[in-house]
């Protein structure tokens, strides 16, 4: 993997597929939780999103550490790098976790016959009237997923803000300058020392 692409930092723009896509799958994940009408046109959709970010996150691992090794040793990357690290296999977990949610949504959809098109070419044959008491335990189920999955999303959320925190903290720490810092005092209607 190149260090730049295009004269920018790989790992700048790898890190933008996960920062874009990681909390647009958690968002949704929370629309489909709370909106089950919104889970016959989302629910793939936000499985999809999830996956492409959770391939992106040892993507940026990789370029990452590349940039790591051409910069000086720093706290603050330190810092980074270790909230990353924890990152990974908290969205890997969500993922599965919605993933899990929506199959066993889709099953019970499908036995009500409330797929869409594309769902229909992958589901199979709806279950027959007798299955009620198996459909009783797949909505128990769905709701245990449901529940797991809202944690989940809130703490895939709330690590990505951290990592990108740190991040733009290892990156910017020190470069804006004193002047800067003043006129943007002022600007907001502080006075400077």
């Amino acid at each position: 993997m190149p260090v730049t692409i295009n004269g920018s930092p790989s790992h700048v723009l790898i890190v933008h597929v996960v920062v874009v896509l990681l909390p647009a799958a958690v968002i949704g994940s929370l629309i489909l939780v709370a909106v089950p009408a919104a889970r016959r046109a989302f629910s793939l959709l936000t499985v999809v999103v999830a996956f492409i970010a959770c391939v992106a996150i040892p993507l940026a691992f990789l370029s990452g550490s590349k940039l790591e090794a051409r910069l000086p040793p720093n706290p603050l990357i330190r810092q980074h790098v270790k909230l990353a690290h924890e990152l990974l296999p908290l969205a890997a977990v969500f993922g599965l976790a919605l993933a899990l949610f929506v199959a066993i949504d889709l099953v019970l959809r499908s036995g009500s016959g409330r797929l869409n098109d594309l769902e229909r070419r992958f589901m199979p044959s709806p279950p027959s009237p007798s299955a009620s008491m198996a459909n009783r335990g797949l909505t128990t189920a769905c709701r245990l997923s449901a529940a797991a999955l809202v944690v989940l999303a809130a703490l895939t959320g709330i690590q990505v803000y951290r990592v990108g925190d740190a991040g733009a903290r290892a990156a910017w720490s020190g470069r804006v300058s004193p002047t800067a810092q003043a006129v943007s005092s002022v600007r907001a209607g502080k006075s400077t020392p």
